[in-house]
């Protein structure tokens, strides 16, 4: 070759180099393809990264984290509010296969996807029929194509193929003056759905009872009608079924469990009154995972013992702008729950953004807990810490049961009122196997 020929491909090289860098670092702003998975485990501190908002269905990684993360649904799908999203972090939008995901407007519409195209299947339109309150739909455990929700006082199911609902159990048998039931939209039932807690109450929204109704042999077997220390804020059964769980508001700074017959209490710490969820440990027990509002620390708690485990300091001293929810429905991988983290995008004056702020991690259900870093929320409740706050926005993500997708709402930085849209994290096969040691 010669000496202009080899000037010439050595400029080429060059210039082809220099574009390869230019769109490196343009990258910032662009939503990344697909990369290979790699475990991002402890608490170091990630900035949140600036990216475009993803198209519908686009999948991308994390640019921290790896995972792959996609979006499930924008407003062109034809859902009528403001923004979509999972109904709350304690249950599972996803059926029993996986195939079907159930979302919920932020004008308490309710719409069914397709969790693999993310194509929009239809509305719920069973749901309209009913007055009080909540539908608060949940999967069936062994049938994809049944879901049970509430209506008025009664206990419905709901088939997906056959379009056709049937009465399950109507509490007026059992409470004449029941309106409705429910479960204040932050319960679920046991795995098995066997076990139902529920609060009862009447027109005038006053409650008459907390009950636990056995959906095997179609009755209540458990009631509790006074002597609470507070008044109720939602109420929910344990995923083996044996513990009916109650929260309160603002009074009781913890949080109560009952056996199904409400023979039995045991009061969990001073503190639990935070947000949580009921979760399974690795060897099987019901736990109770929770924001400790006395300690400052995420901590779970025995429901047979009341025995508390403090697993995870909350950096408030760095920001305390820093909201939680959890997830503790990934049964199929017990000894985990998921933890969501929400706040403003500028955090209060003098503080700083922690290692904790907007994401979405993994935390081992043990005394020295590994951490998993699944994904940025690239949500934030307002710009600013004082501005008006979305609370769509705070993502509250949901795992599945099978442990293999987390769900959650974001609005990418859109700050139009009430907005997001649904995400999905699609998880490692077999992460908890594969998941590195401390």
């Amino acid at each position: 070759m010669g000496v202009s020929k080899k000037l010439a491909a050595l400029v080429l090289a060059l210039t082809l180099l220099s574009l390869t860098m230019l769109a490196s670092s343009c990258g910032q702003g662009q939503a990344p393809g697909v990369s290979t998975f790699q475990f991002v485990t402890g608490t170091e501190a990630y900035p949140a990264p600036g990216m475009r908002m993803p198209a519908k269905a686009e999948r991308f990684s994390d640019p921290d984290f790896t995972t792959t993360l996609q979006r499930i649904t924008e407003k062109d799908d034809g859902y009528s509010g403001p923004g979509i999203q999972n109904e709350y972090s304690k249950m599972d939008p996803a059926n029993c296969d996986g195939t079907l995901l159930m979302l919920r407007g932020n004008d308490a519409a309710y719409y069914q996807y397709d969790p693999e195209d993310c194509a929009m299947l239809r509305k719920v339109s069973a749901f309209d029929e009913c007055d009080f309150c909540e539908p608060e739909p949940r999967w069936d455990d062994a049938d994809p194509q049944v879901f049970y929700w509430v209506c008025n006082s009664e206990l419905r199911s709901y088939n997906t193929g056959s379009k056709k609902s049937a009465v399950i159990h109507d509490f007026k048998n059992d409470f004449p003056d029941a309106a409705y039931v429910c479960t204040k939209g932050e319960g679920d039932a046991s795995l098995d759905r066997r076990y139902w807690c529920f609060m009862v109450q009447d027109a005038d929204d006053e409650m008459m009872a907390v009950a636990c109704y056995d959906m095997s042999e179609d009755r209540v077997v458990g009631t509790k009608s006074g002597g609470f220390p507070d008044s109720l804020n939602w109420v929910g059964m344990s995923m083996s079924g044996e513990f009916c769980i109650v929260g309160y508001e603002d009074v009781a700074m913890y949080t109560q469990v009952f056996s199904r017959d409400f023979s039995e209490t045991v009061e969990l710490p001073d503190g639990s009154a935070g947000h949580g969820d009921a979760a399974l440990a690795a060897d099987g027990r019901d736990l109770y995972v929770y924001q400790n509002v006395r300690n400052d620390y995420i901590c779970q708690a025995d429901m047979a013992t009341g025995a508390e485990t403090e697993l995870l300091h909350i950096p408030f001293d760095v920001n305390s702008d820093i909201g939680l929810h959890v997830s503790g429905n990934c049964a199929d991988t017990p000894g985990w729950a998921l933890v969501s983290t929400y706040g403003a995008e500028n955090p209060p004056p003098g503080e700083g953004h922690s290692w904790m702020d907007n994401q979405l991690f993994m935390v081992e259900l043990t005394s020295e807990p590994r951490v998993w870093r699944v994904a940025h929320t690239f949500s934030y409740t307002s710009r600013d810490y004082e501005g008006e706050k979305n609370y769509f926005a705070e993502s509250f993500a949901a795992v599945d049961t099978a442990g293999t997708r987390v769900f959650w709402g974001s609005n990418w930085g859109d700050f139009s009122q009430e907005y997001s849209d649904a995400y999905q994290a699609l998880l490692p096969e077999n992460w908890p196997d594969r998941m590195p040691q401390q």
